[in-house]
């Protein structure tokens, strides 16, 4: 799938997803804090956007060894999870915060960790963007 075609599908996934879940934390979703599932009676928080995101990629034919659910810090400094996308032009994300699809060093958020692409049970610490430098120091 080219680039232009796997953007256009990525976009209509990331609007479609982000407009059908209603934002909550996981402790009135599941009783419980940090509870990463799938988006449950139309409610979720960011990590189970992009659990749904990569169910929806997966249901229309997206590799799986493209997708990786990252941790970042976003623009205020708040943990947030979204769903990094990589294509031949490089790693796209697609967040509930926003319709738009971005380059990963686009979105102003300082990417922490994120699942390794082959590997889905495995985690790398990544330490890339803004604030990135502020825990090299530490």
């Amino acid at each position: 799938m080219s680039d232009d075609k796997a953007l256009e599908l990525l976009s209509r996934v990331n609007r479609k997803v982000n407009s059908s879940i209603r934002p909550a934390e996981d402790s009135a979703v599941y009783g419980r804090s940090n509870y990463w599932s799938m988006p449950e009676g139309g409610r979720g928080d960011c990590e189970d956007y992009a659990m749904a995101k990569t169910k929806a990629l997966l249901d229309a034919g997206f590799q799986a060894s493209k997708m990786a659910v990252s941790v970042v810090l976003d623009r205020g400094g708040n943990n947030h999870a979204v769903l990094l996308v990589r294509l031949s032009g490089g790693d796209f994300v697609l967040d509930s915060l926003t319709s738009t699809i971005k380059p990963w060093d686009q979105t102003g958020y300082t990417f922490l960790a994120r699942q390794k692409f082959d590997h889905k049970a495995a985690w790398e610490v990544t330490l890339s963007g803004p604030r990135a430098k502020q825990f090299n120091e530490i």
